[in-house]
């Protein structure tokens, strides 16, 4: 797999990292959501320090993913049973 050097911004701070050629574009979108996640908690909260913020951005992050993990189980447990009522369906009428 072909990688390639990127150069990113967040928070004020430059990191480089080296990522999978079709990867580059998702990965410079994430670092541009969490400047601005962070950007938005430092004008909440002026007063808190970066590591503190940086935790709080990931904690953000980590509960939404759990949420919408929870919404992508419940949308298979329901294709599961649709199926099942179709199969039960189509094998009564056969």
């Amino acid at each position: 797999m072909e990688t390639q050097a990127v150069t990113i911004q967040i928070f004020g701070r430059t990191l480089k990292f080296n990522c999978p050629v079709d990867e580059v574009e998702a990965l410079n979108s994430a670092a541009k959501d969490l400047d601005e996640r962070l950007t938005n908690l430092r004008e909440k909260s002026p007063q808190v320090n970066s590591d503190q913020l940086i935790i709080t951005a990931a904690l953000n992050i980590s509960y939404e993913l759990s949420k919408e993990k929870q919404k992508s189980n419940e949308f298979s447990d329901r294709l599961k049973m649709l199926q099942q009522l179709l199969d039960s369906a189509l094998n009564t009428n056969n």
